[in-house]
C-alpha cells in the first residue's frame, strides 16, 4: 500500500490529467459540436481561435484513443515525473502537446474542415524528455526493462504512428519535447532536481 500512496505522490499529474480526460469525453462524445469547439484542425480554418491548440490535446475521439493515451500517459508519466517532479512534467506535456498541435495546423492541408485531438502529442513530448534525461543522466535511472511502465510506453511508441496524422503529431511532440527538456538541462532546471531531490532510489521502486 505505502508502494501505490507512494506511486500516485510522484505520478499525481498523469493521474489527474487522466481524470480530467474522462469527464471531456463523456461531455464531447454526447456533443459534437462541443468536441468541434475544442479539436484541432487546418490552419486555414482555426479563424483565430488558436486556443483550439491547448484544448485539443484534452480530448479524444472515441474509448480505444482515451484507453490507450491514459494508460500511456501514466506509463510514461511513472518513468519520467518522479525525476522531474510534477509541474515539470505538466509543463512539457501541455507544452510540448500544444506545440506538435500548432505544428500539424500549420503542416495539414485539408479541403475542408477535420477537427480532432488527442493527448498522444504531449505524450511524445514526455516520451522526448525521457530520452534526454535518460541519456544525460543515466546512474539517476535503475530500469528494469520488464517493468509494465516501460513495457507499456516502448510498445506505445512503437506501434500507435498507424496513420499520417498521428505521425506527424508524434513526431512534432517527440521533437518538442526533446527540445524544451535538453534546454532546461543547459539551463540547469533539471540538474538542480536531479541532484537535490535525492529520488535516484526511489526510481527503481516506483511501479
Amino acid at each position: 500500500m505505502n508502494r501505490i500512496t507512494e506511486w500516485i505522490k510522484n505520478n499525481l499529474v498523469c493521474v489527474l490529467l487522466v481524470t480530467l480526460f474522462i469527464p471531456l469525453f463523456i461531455v464531447t462524445t454526447m456533443n459534437e459540436e462541443i468536441f468541434n469547439a475544442l479539436a484541432g484542425t487546418d490552419f486555414k480554418y482555426l479563424e483565430g481561435q488558436y486556443y483550439r491548440w491547448f484544448t485539443a490535446i484534452f480530448i479524444h475521439h472515441s474509448i480505444g484513443h482515451i484507453f490507450f493515451n491514459s494508460i500511456a500517459l501514466i506509463s510514461i508519466g511513472s518513468l519520467i515525473s518522479p525525476f522531474i517532479g510534477k509541474w515539470k512534467t505538466l509543463f512539457i506535456f501541455t507544452a510540448g502537446g500544444a506545440l506538435a498541435e500548432i505544428a500539424y495546423s500549420i503542416v495539414v492541408n485539408f479541403p475542408f474542415p477535420i477537427y480532432d485531438g488527442g493527448s498522444s502529442g504531449g505524450i511524445f513530448a514526455l516520451m522526448g524528455c525521457f530520452m534526454v534525461c535518460y541519456l544525460r543522466f543515466p546512474k539517476g535511472f535503475h530500469l528494469k526493462w520488464f517493468r509494465p511502465d516501460v513495457i507499456v510506453s516502448l510498445l506505445y511508441f512503437i506501434l500507435v504512428n498507424d496513420n499520417v496524422s498521428s505521425f506527424l503529431t508524434h513526431t512534432f511532440g517527440f521533437a518538442f519535447g526533446t527540445v524544451i527538456t535538453f534546454v532546461m538541462v543547459i539551463g540547469t532546471f533539471i540538474t538542480d532536481t536531479v541532484n537535490n531531490a535525492g529520488v535516484s532510489a526511489d526510481i527503481d521502486n516506483s511501479l
